[in-house]
């Protein structure tokens, strides 16, 4: 087969496609919604900052509460230490 004679793709759906059938290009009336790709960028990195942000932050006060619990178990084994002696 030569390249100039390369099959070529109809745009009009073909009338043996079945009503469910899913796998044929159909256009959608007034789809001429389109969003800026910089804009989606900047929504993902948005989204990822705040996804970081909060990881931060709760880890913060996980370790804040563990922190606290150290404190408090070393202060009973100094109590425990020098009830001992």
């Amino acid at each position: 087969m030569k390249s100039d004679e390369l099959p070529t793709a109809s745009a009009a759906p073909s009338a043996s496609a079945a009503p469910g059938d899913h796998t044929s290009f159909r256009p959608v009336e007034g789809g001429n919604e389109m969003q800026s790709g910089e804009w989606l960028m900047v929504e993902a990195y948005a989204a990822i900052w705040i996804i970081v942000f909060g990881f931060v932050f709760f880890s913060w006060r996980r370790q804040k509460a563990i922190d606290a619990r150290v404190e408090v178990l070393e202060g009973a084994i100094a109590k425990v230490k020098a009830g001992a002696r």
